[in-house]
């Protein structure tokens, strides 16, 4: 049955930090600061940015702001755009907050979502699971089995 043993002392806590450690430190995946290049096409780059440019910047922008924390990495867009995705008509013209153009920047924020040069990952440390250890626990298995499984 079960065998006490000197070396479990030491093997226990071993194998129990090793666990902490596993469950404790992975990547954390924020937009990157920079437009990727499918967001915005232009033929030539201006000295100073167009109108059409910086309509372009303010929807990344809503996207860095709002966008990322709703719908994490590796979660699909939905097929319309969520009411946090908005730019200030005001500042911009109301070309910026026309329908038709805060569908365009949608439809290329979905292009580029999946894409790994639009992503920042940093590795660090999370003690998030330790608040509620069952939930934390559902939510990590249900991440990892998505991640082996590519869904």
């Amino acid at each position: 049955m079960f065998v006490r043993r000197n070396t479990d002392k030491l093997l226990i806590p071993i194998g129990i930090l090793i666990l902490l450690v596993v469950v404790s430190f992975h990547p954390k995946h924020h937009l990157r600061s920079e437009m990727p290049e499918g967001f915005f096409q232009e033929e030539h780059r201006a000295k100073k940015p167009s109108q059409d440019e910086r309509i372009a910047w303010a929807y990344w922008e809503a996207a860095q702001m709002e966008i990322q924390w709703r719908y994490p990495y590796s979660h699909p867009l939905p097929t319309d755009p969520p009411p946090e995705f908005r730019v200030d008509a005001a500042a911009l013209g109301p070309m910026a907050s026309d329908p038709a153009t805060r569908l365009l920047y949608w439809h290329r924020l979905q292009q580029v979502w999946f894409a790994p040069e639009s992503w920042k990952s940093e590795y660090g440390w999370s003690f998030e699971w330790v608040g509620s250890p069952v939930e934390s626990g559902a939510q990590w298995i249900k991440e990892e089995f998505a991640r082996l499984t590519g869904g």
